[in-house]
């Protein structure tokens, strides 16, 4: 269980990873609901249990059809589990060929996956116990069975145990005292050291062959995912045009996919995305940004339909404040929150773009505006003021001479580090610099390949600014990694003991409000820390084809690849 990253590329890039709303979210009361049909207008906040994906069921659909998508950076990892492979264009493409054994529903109510599991619950809470129970007659691609081992290969590998397996997070599973097998081998009795709150998240499933060394896990999957177990399988990989083409496994067990085929097409430039989409050569497309949305905001209406939810995603700046770089001083993070305009960064992304009116400023690290339990915890530090900025630069020994903050003759300058052709980043980053001009920092600007953003850079730590998003979940504690010292997903290597336990402590709290109290006060620790600027709830704008179904604006409902395909006579059926 893991929060995954969004780049932002053509819309609110996500390669971007985002964190997690609450399964007990609700509409704070500012209206809600879905919005099938919508013209694309601004309108309400849209409550967290609501999404739009044209439901409907297996019955009104017909088998046949390509489904054509595109994502916005090519896998550098099909291990989703590997740091390298925890990205959402990733993740998207692996979801229907890899077992996931639990399931989300709108509201964020988590369930067993019907299709892999039989049984997920508690047996005991003091000490707190979880089992397991898989379904009958399942198997790998490479025919061997998936069973207890396979569970077993999850929790012993992503512990962080295995100190050569780069995994992408081993937030919950430290906790874990012991695993076995139950009273069969589909059967798995994992018992905590100590409660924790996100227990069903921890359930998965990894193949032997992916955790036999540390070169199958950290590098066997680079080019192809080797094993697989899903209603699709791989038909073709081309990694030099970029397409990944899925066909039906006809070893699948479940309900039969519907689609003949679904083809993923990388395209990182999100005017050509925009413009496929237009000419008819793709079916879906993900619009976050102007420069996506104005060309096919026309289309909604005539043929086409924006779907839009408000999930748990959210667009952010990271501060690298790693020993030795630029942003290692707290005082200088300060001042760099203090000299950003928040509200000037999200209209220059989503001045047009369709969201609610009135939309406010994301003001917290770990819940979302329309979730339960949010609070503003920014203080001082989520308002822009640079004068402000220029006292906290003065008072951590800092002059100004002339245009440029010097300390002992040397000069700020950082680097903001972006994937080429990222449409948000491209708006938000003359903003930026200039706000940081003013106070006496200098920003360097340095673009580099989509693919290459998160492994060559974010994740060794060769940035000192960068923004994309992380995609949530359900459960609260996903992101712990991302906030602890030591956490994988910490890419920025801020932290302190003192926010460390308060982190520990609300994964392991099972009291709903006193575990919302903890997560605020975590929250509060972030912004004194300065390391994560937040600056929107990134909603989901899906614009598609109208004949497709059970597709769209998730919010937080796991897709189902089984339900997706085209309705009856539509004349995608013949594709």
């Amino acid at each position: 269980m893991r929060l995954t990253r969004r780049s932002m590329l053509g819309a609110t890039a996500l390669t971007v990873s985002m964190t997690a709303l609450a399964a007990c979210s609700k509409d704070p009361g500012t209206g809600g609901g879905g919005s099938g049909g919508s013209d694309g207008g601004g309108g309400e906040q849209i409550a967290a249990d609501a999404n739009d994906i044209n439901a409907k069921e297996r019955d009104e659909l017909g088998e046949g059809g390509v489904l054509r998508l595109a994502n916005n950076a090519f896998p550098a990892n099909w291990n989703s589990n590997h740091s390298d492979g925890n990205e959402a264009n990733t993740t998207a493409m692996m979801n229907a060929i890899y077992p996931g054994l639990y399931q989300y529903s709108a509201a964020g109510e988590v369930t067993p996956n019907p299709h892999y599991t039989k049984r997920l619950e508690l047996t005991s809470e003091d000490p707190q116990v979880m089992e397991i129970e898989l379904n009958e007659g399942m198997t790998w691609s490479d025919g061997t069975p998936i069973d207890y081992k396979s569970i077993e290969n999850v929790f012993k590998t992503m512990d962080g145990s295995k100190e050569d397996y780069g995994i992408a997070s081993s937030s919950g599973y430290e906790l874990v005292e012991k695993i076995e097998q139950g009273d069969s081998d589909l059967i798995a009795v994992i018992t905590f050291k100590e409660k924790y709150a996100d227990w069903q998240g921890l359930a998965g499933v990894m193949p032997d062959s992916l955790v036999e060394s540390a070169d199958a896990f950290n590098t066997g999957w680079v080019d192809e995912p080797l094993v697989t177990a899903g209603p699709y399988k791989i038909g073709k990989i081309d990694a030099g045009n970029k397409t990944v083409l899925l066909e039906p496994d006809e070893n699948w067990w479940g309900d039969k996919a519907l689609l003949k085929q679904v083809l993923f097409t990388t395209i990182e430039d999100p005017a050509a995305t925009a413009t496929s989409f237009q000419n008819g050569q793709l079916d879906v497309i993900e619009t976050t940004v102007p420069a996506t949305y104005s060309v096919v905001e026309p289309m909604i209406g005539q043929g086409a339909t924006l779907w839009k939810a408000a999930g748990p995603n959210w667009t952010h700046i990271t501060l690298n404040g790693a020993e030795g770089r630029p942003l290692a001083d707290q005082a200088v993070r300060q001042a760099m929150f203090r000299a950003i305009d928040r509200e000037e960064v999200f209209l220059s992304v989503n001045a047009t773009m369709p969201y609610p009116k009135d939309t406010e400023a994301l003001n917290n690290h770990l819940l979302m505006t329309n979730q339960d339990g949010y609070q503003d915890n920014s203080g001082d530090l989520g308002t822009y003021d640079p004068e402000a900025a220029k006292k906290l630069l003065e008072d951590a020994g800092y002059t100004m001479e002339g245009d440029k903050a010097t300390k002992d003759g040397k000069a700020i300058e950082i680097t903001y580090v972006y994937n080429d052709g990222s449409k948000t980043n491209e708006a938000v980053v003359p903003v930026v610099q200039e706000q940081l001009a003013a106070v006496g920092i200098t920003m360097k600007v340095q673009k580099v390949p989509p693919t290459d953003l998160f492994a060559k850079y974010v994740i060794p730590g060769e940035f000192d600014l960068t923004l994309f998003g992380w995609v949530g979940n359900p459960f609260l504690s996903s992101g712990d990694s991302i906030w602890k010292t030591d956490g994988e997903q910490n890419f920025g290597k801020i932290g302190d003991e003192e926010t460390d336990k308060l982190i520990d402590q609300a994964a392991v709290e099972t009291d709903p409000a006193k575990r919302l109290e903890t997560i605020n006060e975590a929250d509060a620790n972030l912004w004194e820390l300065a390391g994560v600027i937040p600056l929107w709830q990134s909603y989901d704008f899906f614009v598609q084809v109208d004949d497709l179904a059970n597709y769209g604006a998730w919010g937080f409902q796991s897709p189902d690849w089984t339900k997706i395909g085209y309705v009856k006579g539509s004349a995608k059926l013949e594709g």
